[in-house]
């Protein structure tokens, strides 16, 4: 027999994790559960190693930047999520990691939500099939993927409290249903978990009034219901307040590294059954992920040229095209000369911020200007800069800024300290920040002057905030909004923005009012609150764009919205000016088209004055190239929106500026939501919706038949093409059971080559009907007779098949 049982491949899972748990003292397992672990790495299985992999690898030199989640949502495909996945995987492994962080399944509950960039959509079907995919990809490469973030994580704006150092108070509390965490929150985690994955990581947020990592109820359900036999962690640094508390609920390891909150003395008041469970649990993992049979190789680059082929073709495939009035697109040879106006140079946003976030190569990136030069041929390329996008302007010079009352230059700001003094100090400009070993010793609260332009017009206005802060004008607010720092991370910066009139001479009375807020102080990590007010008098950029336009053929406008952890949007609006950016540049180019590189839905006020729109949420560092090949046809835009436009504002949380806290309605509740389930947007439709997607070759749909086979219904669609160019189809089927809106059921992605027909199969379960039973308290398919709906969207009518459930059984009515 072995020595060592635990390293033999031939042996069953449980009996090696049984040998090594045994072979372990009660010391060893109490460091494990401290997050030391020697015991393991000198018994020759390796450790749990970190790294932020929601997209791509976050702090590793030389990484693939792929598109962002929502961009891999926006396929419906997971084959190509499943590549993805083993893609991320593979670089993971060549750099040294155990442990993928991600995929991330929240659901974009909110469209303002700072994070949906980094997970797979709105529809709970949509993200887990995706995100199972993701996960036997990435698993395949022999590491950990860990889900993220368990559970009902929403939003950005108090997701871990708010407050400086200890002072810091409770996260967001997510009021939300048992049936809506169930048919909703937990649906994509039960598909990934189905999939295999080995780890979960535990959300800053609480359920209910409790804190998910201290939930005994909440950690207990993938066990408990669904056979889970992974480990859970904690969020960084804020998801756990109550370390004992979290132990005893079932929270495997204290901290992403070290013991976290823990020490020796709680571990060692704790059940031994419950340290041998945790123990168990990780040892499980770390053998059954195949990393002890299969043991990282030597370090070496982590990108490889089919990595960044397939960083393109994702790219390609997740553009969606929301709009094409008379073929705007593609270009052919009617086109000779284009105008590219808007950030698309390094100012395009490439990736999400914070820790999804990747660096991207600037010599590997593609710029989109980059792409569309060198596909352009003979076709003249006209650039005109625009607008700046979202982007912090220039701070605001100490010459334009005088006091309150005149009397002399610069700007009066009142201090405030830990103790409660106040005084006051007059600085040259607004440009803060805070010292980060003591930031409440010197807090700037207000902040107050006149701001005197030397040019009349409007001007771009910019806040750069780690807090909390709103700004007046002339005793009229025109900024409110919070930021954990003003640049998380990585990845692109976030202000706040605005754009108001100011007269040459006159002086604008303006005052700030700024609070700690979310603002997070990790030095090391180049985090701590600051204020910055920036600004963009008139010039001449929006008359060069214009000028532009109107000498070319055709205009590609680039409009951007910055986004990511520890910051929601403030509105679906574009920021600055770049709506009238638009507006001008339609007016004098009937052939516009608008590119939003945009992290989801955004409001579109301009959409009737363009030729067309694409959807290229934030697509990576080949973002030029598979731009350019969809602009001039030599690619199919092949997205589907994997999330509702809306068009009204009232159809958001609270209007377009959210509350503080914004409570779980989701869909399902009868107060409404956000999707295409919501109330709101059923009863007054939407700008596009979930599933929306043209292709550049139209194709038309029939009914080629029903099929069921062990209570699966399969519904076969006929698909013609009658064009001279191959495309792709998305055929979705949507259940319904009457009184509730339908709901994704099944999709299949299908190739229809020029002139030809081609047969795509949707398979529909009876768990599509399934719906939260709170007798059985159980999801249990709905009896009675339903329809399935197959469409091109979600807003289309579609053909309908009727069906029957019984006793969890489908037939064809």
């Amino acid at each position: 027999m072995s020595a060592q049982p635990w390293l033999d491949p031939d042996r069953p899972l449980e009996e090696r994790v049984r040998a090594l748990v045994a072979d372990l003292t009660t010391a060893d397992r109490q460091a494990i559960a401290l997050g030391e672990f020697t015991a393991l790495t000198s018994r020759g299985v390796p450790e749990p190693h970190y790294v932020d992999a929601g997209t791509g690898l976050r702090d590793v030199p030389g990484a693939t930047a792929f598109p962002t989640g929502i961009a891999l949502g926006a396929t419906f495909d997971p084959g190509l999520a499943e590549e993805f996945g083993r893609a991320v995987g593979e670089e993971a492994r060549a750099a040294g990691f155990t442990v993928l962080l991600g995929p991330t399944l929240d659901l974009a509950r909110d469209p303002r939500a700072g994070r949906i960039p980094e997970a797979l959509g709105e529809d709970p079907r949509l993200t887990g099939m995706l995100g199972a995919a993701h996960v036997r990809g990435a698993q395949s490469t022999h590491l950990i993927a860990q889900l993220k973030h368990f559970i009902a994580y929403n939003g950005e704006d108090r997701r871990t409290g708010e407050g400086l150092g200890p002072d810091r108070g409770d996260s967001m509390d997510v009021q939300v249903s048992i049936g809506v965490l169930q048919d909703a929150y937990l649906r994509p985690f039960k598909a990934a978990v189905e999939a295999g994955a080995w780890s979960m990581m535990g959300s800053y947020n609480r359920v209910n009034g409790r804190y998910v990592c201290e939930s005994s109820e909440l950690l207990a359900i993938p066990r408990r219901e669904w056979g889970w036999q992974g480990f859970y962690c904690p969020d960084f640094l804020f998801a756990v307040r109550d370390d004992a508390g979290a132990l005893a609920a079932g929270l495997d390891l204290g901290a992403l590294g070290g013991p976290g909150g823990r020490t020796p003395a709680m571990v060692a008041e704790a059940p031994e059954s419950m340290v041998d469970d945790l123990v168990t649990n990780l040892v499980r993992a770390l053998i059954g992920s195949g990393l002890v049979d299969h043991p990282l190789p030597v370090a070496q680059p982590p990108s490889t040229l089919a990595h960044r082929a397939l960083a393109e073709r994702v790219a390609v495939a997740s553009t969606v095209l929301l709009r094409n009035q008379a073929d705007a697109l593609p270009f052919g040879e009617d086109v000779s000369s284009l105008a590219v106006i808007g950030p698309s140079g390094a100012d395009a946003i490439y990736v999400i911020g914070g820790s999804a976030a990747v660096s991207v190569d600037p010599a590997r990136r593609v710029t989109p200007l980059d792409g569309i030069r060198a596909r352009a041929g003979d076709c003249r390329i006209i650039v005109a800069q625009g607008s700046w996008g979202d982007a912090p302007l220039p701070v605001v010079p100490a010459s334009a800024f005088t006091l309150p009352d005149g009397s002399g230059a610069g700007v009066e700001v009142e201090f405030a300290d830990a103790a409660g003094r106040r005084w006051s100090e007059v600085l040259a400009r607004v440009d803060h920040a805070a010292d980060p070993a003591d930031p409440s010793s010197r807090w700037p609260l207000r902040w107050r002057g006149r701001l005197t332009s030397q040019v009349t017009g409007s001007h771009r206005l910019s806040l750069a905030v780690g807090g909390r802060a709103s700004l007046r004008v002339n005793g009229e607010q025109v900024l409110i909004g919070s930021r954990e720092a003003e640049r998380f991370l990585d990845g692109p910066s976030y202000p706040l923005q605005v754009v108001v009139h100011l007269e040459a001479g006159v002086p604008a009375e303006f005052e700030i009012d700024y609070g700690p807020g979310p603002a997070i102080t990790i030095p090391p990590m180049g985090l701590g609150p600051s204020l910055r007010l920036g600004w963009q008098p008139p010039d001449s950029l929006l008359a060069e764009a214009v000028a532009a336009a109107a000498a070319a053929d055709a205009a590609v406008v680039l409009v951007n919205q910055a986004c990511g952890e520890g910051m929601d949007r403030d509105s679906l609006g574009l920021p600055g000016d770049q709506d009238e950016l638009v507006r001008q540049v339609a007016a004098v180019n009937p052939r516009t088209v608008v590119v939003l590189n945009t992290p989801g839905a955004v409001l579109l006020p301009w959409r009737e004055q363009v030729a067309a729109i694409l959807q290229v949420w934030y697509p990576g560092e080949r973002f030029g190239a598979a731009l350019a090949s969809i602009l001039f046809g030599d690619r199919e835009p092949g997205g589907r929106l994997p999330l509702t436009f809306p068009h009204r504002r009232e159809q958001l949380p609270g209007g377009d500026h959210g509350p503080e806290t914004v409570p779980a309605r989701l869909d399902y509740d009868a107060d409404g939501g956000i999707g295409y389930r919501a109330p709101g947007v059923r009863e007054h439709g939407a700008a596009y919706w979930f599933g929306h997607g043209l292709g550049f070759a139209p194709t038309s749909w029939s009914l080629a038949g029903v099929t069921i086979t062990d209570g699966i219904v399969q519904v076969w669609v006929a698909v013609e093409n009658s064009t001279e160019r191959d495309t792709v189809a998305v055929v979705q089927a949507y259940a319904e059971v009457d009184g509730e809106p339908l709901e994704l059921a099944a999709v299949a992605r299908v190739a229809v080559v020029a002139r030809g027909r081609a047969e795509a199969c949707v398979e529909v379960t009876a768990d599509a009907f399934a719906r939260w039973d709170s007798g059985l308290r159980r999801r249990q398919p709905v009896d009675g007779r339903h329809r399935i709906r197959v469409t091109p969207d979600a807003g289309t009518a579609g053909m309908v098949v009727e069906v029957t459930c019984r006793q969890a059984m489908l037939s064809i009515a």
